[in-house]
């Protein structure tokens, strides 16, 4: 069976530079298209990382969202995509975390950064530990389910 080159696994820890700069994995630079990316706050105070084909995938459900409270379907597109900005990686494999997405997350200097399947997650490395252990309750429930 094929595996696909776009998927994004795995945890790496790198630490933000004095410029907010982190270092990309070259695993997941190489299973992006390009070099570019689209950084955005995500959930549970992580940051979401997405390469350019995986975010206009996800440009096209938020067309199409089955959200019947239109007052809080702005609020969602509004707030995901109004802290979003491309992300570039530079020559050695950098990309700058902007202040406000900096602070949104909470980041110090310790980056988890986590390959989920279409995208990228940065976690700060205490939330991170911090969600870890509580999610593994739910990893434990949904793990029958898919017969592991």
């Amino acid at each position: 069976m094929a595996r696909s080159a776009s998927l994004f696994i795995g945890q790496y820890e790198h630490g933000l530079d004095d410029k907010n700069r982190l270092f990309l994995p070259s695993r997941f630079r190489e299973k992006s298209r390009s070099a570019e990316f689209i950084l955005t706050q995500g959930l549970e105070r992580c940051l979401f990382l997405f390469p350019l084909e995986s975010w206009d995938a996800l440009a096209a459900k938020l067309e199409t969202l089955p959200i019947t409270n239109k007052i809080e379907e702005r609020a969602f597109k509004r707030i995901l995509l109004s802290g979003a900005c491309e992300a570039g990686a530079d020559n050695q494999g950098r990309i700058l975390i902007p202040q406000h997405l900096k602070d949104y997350a909470q980041m110090d200097h310790e980056v988890v950064v986590l390959g989920v399947l279409k995208h990228v997650e940065l976690w700060a490395k205490e939330k991170w530990d911090h969600y870890r252990k509580q999610a593994k309750a739910s990893f434990e429930k949904v793990a029958p389910h898919l017969e592991l």
